[in-house]
């Protein structure tokens, strides 16, 4: 991931960071612009999510899902994902 500078547009480095929560991060940042200087914290959050996670299924499911030929797999998947 690259950080930049919003004074001057250069790199940053992220000199730090701390886990503010289970979704947002925040950097404590440098330019590495030495005429800039700038030191600055950004945050990173989470925002959604686009596919879910596989985790997300209980275990019981997962090894049913598992126990399908593979062709049953892809077709309950590709229903899923169109």
């Amino acid at each position: 991931m690259r950080i930049r500078c919003n004074r001057c547009e250069k790199v940053a480095v992220i000199q730090s960071s701390v886990q503010e929560s289970d979704s947002v991060k925040k950097l404590y940042c440098t330019c590495s612009n030495p005429l800039c200087g700038h030191t600055f914290v950004m945050e990173l959050a989470f925002s959604h999510t686009l596919s879910p996670s596989a985790l997300d299924l209980p275990d019981q499911l997962i090894a049913k899902i598992r126990m399908l030929p593979r062709i049953e797999q892809q077709r309950l998947f590709s229903s899923i994902c169109t």
